[in-house]
């Protein structure tokens, strides 16, 4: 069984990509995607636990142990088929390989299959082919073990406990090939670290995570060498009160399709809830309408809120947390430096009452696959950096749909609806300089609150980016706070009026933004040269009163209609970089470069 070198999934995914968190940059309308092998450079030091042999060889001929409770204290084989009470591990440095052959085994007073006495053990599980083989225990850890734990094989192994975690491994643990069907009143799996292929997981019901890979308490910096989630190709399905998966560093998902659902409950805000979860005034984000919770801005005023009163995240990384030694009864102390991260490729869906995916003091990477998300809050978001490089992201419904520092969307397809902003690009930290990038792929975003939002800039410079914005005017289908900036792609934004930005006049295509006199009904409308082509075609789900646009096509001097069936809702002649009429400047006009269109009539000239 090889347990040496370098963890091949994590770094197979992660050679795909490299990048640096930038504290600013020299060219605002010039972005291009950050560069660095710093992460890469953290993953190297991770062991490769991924290469272990995925069916273990055992002798038939060897005899059933007796019925009842077993204790094994010598290195070897042993082969398990009937019905047992306890198993236990009865010395430390042992290697064990257990075939289990439709055995069961339950106790209701203490650990079902115990090693959790005796350190360095390393233990092989392997579930003979066609078996269906059982684990259950009342009140503590169903299975745990002090070491190092692999189960494999073709067979099936349910596990249930009524009191604790399912699975217990103080090291880590490997599943390959077999199929674990957990239930748990805590974690359904918890160990060191998670390292799992061509497998199927199924959490069936767990009242904290689905799985949670914690470093050692002894832990007290960031390493790469523990506290990660790898799958290759894996089958996951997890129903859990607390996160899907939880790692203190990294999660890779390579293949396979993970489905996740999540079931936050909410406390009202009381002196006695905040006490008793742990819960801070921020915290208090929630209103009810009926039996429905939504999410409101931290300066909501107004009535009742209530807060989650444990995180529960479809998939979650980042921060190391340990006690600290001068006063181990206090708060712990956080670890917020280090390359966290999550990396995804697969087939995700996930139906989360938290956020769907979160990385504290990291970044979520989409290298590719299909990602389809739900959320009471945000969709993708991460401390650092959100890159989508392909694949589909669909984000059904959330607070806020994509937010980091530092948005990047490289290619594949991204589709946002959220309550609040659709893309964001926020940090708590004043030295970042934020930014969003699109140079590649489709975006569309429909936000009741802005569309775009980046408290630095947006530089749109390939791809295709439509924006169906607010309908209200307290927000815009644009938001920067140095300017947005179009150097290529195609860019359609449809929003309210009040608080138009328009990009700024060094965007290297030509750009126009028109304010309509009323707002337009939902209908489908077309962009188009007088007299020529038609540049692009959408269906606006909701009203609007404000059209930007920019193609390659735009061309100085040449006049430009937007249609809402025969009607002309304007029509524009492009005298300069950004041309805008009816709207306040902003970024990218000024009375001087305001060219009035002809207004709504006319009729619909013929299509080429």
């Amino acid at each position: 069984m090889k347990k040496s070198g370098i963890i091949c999934i994590l770094v197979a995914v992660i050679l795909a990509f490299t990048f640096v968190f930038a504290a600013c940059r020299e060219n605002l309308d010039d972005i291009t995607p950050a560069d660095s092998s710093e992460i890469l450079d953290a993953v190297q030091t991770v062991k490769d636990k991924s290469e272990f042999s995925a069916e273990s060889d055992w002798d038939d001929s060897l005899q059933p142990q007796a019925e009842g409770d077993v204790t094994i204290s010598e290195s070897g084989t042993y082969l398990f088929r009937g019905n047992y009470g306890k198993l236990t591990v009865g010395a430390s440095d042992l290697k064990l390989h257990f075939v289990f052959d439709n055995a069961h085994f339950a106790c209701d007073d203490g650990i079902a299959v115990d090693g959790s006495e005796y350190k360095k053990n390393d233990i092989v599980i392997t579930l003979a082919a066609d078996s269906e083989n059982t684990v259950a225990n009342g009140i503590d850890n169903a299975i745990q073990i002090k070491g190092v734990l692999t189960v494999n094989g073709s067979g099936k192994l349910t596990v249930q406990s009524d009191g604790k975690n399912a699975l217990k491994v103080s090291k880590e643990l490997y599943v390959a090939d077999a199929r674990l069907d957990l239930s748990a009143a805590n974690h359904a799996i918890s160990a060191l670290s998670v390292i799992a292929k061509n497998c199927t997981l199924n959490v069936l019901n767990a009242g904290k995570d689905g799985i949670n890979a914690e470093c050692d308490d002894e832990t007290t910096a960031f390493t790469a060498e523990e506290g990660f989630v790898s799958f290759s190709n894996v089958m996951y399905t997890c129903n859990c009160d607390g996160d899907g998966i939880q790692a203190d560093t990294v999660v890779s998902i390579e293949g396979g399709n993970c489905k996740i659902t999540t079931n936050g409950e909410f406390v009202e805000n009381s002196s006695a809830n905040r006490e008793k979860y742990g819960l801070e005034a921020n915290d208090f984000r929630y209103v009810k309408n009926g039996n429905e919770y939504q999410k409101v801005a931290s300066d909501y005023f107004g009535n009742a809120t209530y807060a989650l009163k444990q995180g529960c995240k479809g998939i979650k990384a980042g921060e190391i947390e340990y006690p600290d030694p001068e006063n181990p009864d206090g708060a712990e102390i956080t670890v917020t430096q280090g390359e966290y991260c999550i990396v995804l490729n697969g087939d995700f869906d996930i139906n989360s009452t938290d956020d769907a995916i979160h990385a504290n003091s990291g970044s979520v990477v989409v290298n590719g696959g299909t990602l389809r998300l739900q959320t009471l809050d945000d969709g993708l978001t991460a401390d650092k950096l959100v890159r989508v490089v392909d694949g589909e992201v669909t984000v059904t419904n959330s607070y806020e749909g994509l937010e980091g520092a530092f948005v990047e969307i490289l290619g594949g397809s991204v589709q946002v609806n959220s309550s609040d902003d659709g893309i964001n690009a926020a940090s708590d930290d004043s030295s970042v300089d934020e930014y969003i990038l699109i140079s590649g792929g489709t975006v569309t975003v429909n936000a009741q609150g802005d569309g775009i939002d980046s408290n630095g800039s947006i530089d749109i410079s390939g791809g295709t980016t439509v924006v169906y914005g607010p309908t209200g005017n307290g927000d815009g289908g644009l938001d920067s706070e140095t300017g947005v900036f179009v150097n290529g792609g195609t860019l359609l934004v449809l929003a309210s009026r009040g608080m138009t930005e328009p990009p700024v006049s060094g965007s290297r295509q030509k750009v126009f933004a028109y304010g309509l006199t009323n707002a337009v009904q939902p209908c489908d409308i077309y962009v188009c040269e007088v007299g020529g082509a038609t540049l692009f075609e959408t269906s606006a789900p909701k009203a609007f009163q404000t059209v930007i646009f920019s193609c390659d096509k735009l061309e100085s001097g040449k006049s430009y209609a937007v249609y809402s069936g025969e009607t002309k809702l304007a029509e524009i002649k492009l005298t300069s970089q950004v041309t805008t009429s009816g709207i306040q400047g902003g970024f990218g006009g000024s009375p001087d470069g305001w060219q009035p269109g002809m207004g709504p009539g006319g009729g619909r000239p013929s299509r080429p």
